[in-house]
This record gives structure tokens, sequence and C-alpha cells, in this order.
């Protein structure tokens, strides 16, 4: 019987297409072709993310990213999601509401907006100025109050006073996707 050796050698000297490590222990892909990453539905997602994670998930056709302790999108500058800009009717003034919504983006990856200051408010057609006129406020399990409380769960306009009887309160959103 005859024992063979393995002989060692190291990875960055080996010549030829395919993954290399530099000097600095990089992974280079040196090709002309292309890269193909891990790829799985949502459910197959490894059970314990690594920050930096790349994957592609087949259940929503998108690359994703694990980062701050969460399955993120990747996004690209053009829109590539309906709907774009979302004008919303939240609904006619009566004198006595002062909770008006909740803004609907239909955008599963950005449901709300980020701030206040990203959305437009017409009341009767009159811009409305954020934290002057208007807050925007998050109710979570019925926690907004109001005249027409509980409010389901969701991102609403709070008013400091009700819009007039019969002006429609109109929402222009969902610019920072």
């Amino acid at each position: 019987m005859r024992l063979l050796k393995s002989q060692t050698t190291n990875t960055r000297s080996i010549q030829g297409d395919g993954v290399k490590l530099d000097a600095g222990q990089q992974p280079l892909v040196d090709s002309v072709k292309s890269l193909i990453v891990p790829k799985g539905t949502t459910a197959e997602r490894p059970m314990s993310g690594v920050e930096g994670q790349l994957r592609y998930n087949t259940s929503d056709g998108e690359f994703e990213v694990y980062q701050d302790s969460a399955w993120r999108e990747l996004r690209f500058k053009e829109p590539n999601k309906d709907p774009g800009i979302v004008v919303q009717s939240l609904g006619d003034g009566d004198f006595i509401e002062t909770v008006f919504g909740p803004l609907a983006s239909g955008d599963p990856d950005y449901p709300v907006p980020v701030a206040a200051q990203n959305v437009i408010v017409l009341v009767d057609n009159v811009f409305q100025v954020a934290a002057r006129n208007y807050t925007l406020e998050q109710s979570v399990n019925n926690s907004l109050a109001g005249p027409n409380a509980p409010y389901a769960d969701g991102s609403y306009l709070v008013f400091g006073s009700p819009p007039d009887l019969g002006v429609p309160v109109i929402a222009i959103h969902n610019f920072d996707k």
C-alpha cells in the first residue's frame, strides 16, 4: 500500500479562469462571463443571516442583501414597482375628525412614508405644511387616539384642527421609494 501525500498549493498562484484570492484574501472572479449567486424562495433563506449576505429571491424575483439584521431588496435608481406616486383621497372634513388615513402606497417594501415631509397634503386644494398643519403618525394595535377611534394599523395624517365640512383631504405620497 502506498501513501499519497497531497501537495499544498497557494490558491493565489493558480492560473486560469475562476475564483481566486488576492494578496488580501479577497475573492476575485476572473471571468468575462457572469457570476451565479445563491438563489431560493423566501422560505429557503438562511435561518440566521450574516451581515452582507447576497442572494436572489425567486419568490419575488429580486436580489436581496442581509443588512441591519434583516433581508432587504436591492433597489435601482429607476422606478421598478407599481404604483409609482400615489394620489389618495382620504375623505372629506366634517368639523370633528382630525385623523385621516391610512395611507396606502401599495408597495410592500415601503408601505409608509419615512417622514411627514415626504407627503404632499392638500385640504380643499390648499397646501398643508408638515409639523405645522399635520403630523404623520402610526397606529399599531389601535394605539392612535382621535374622534373616530379605534383606527386600523397604518400610517395616518393627524391635523391640529379638523378640516371644514365637505372639504376634501388629498395625500400625494410614495416619493421615498
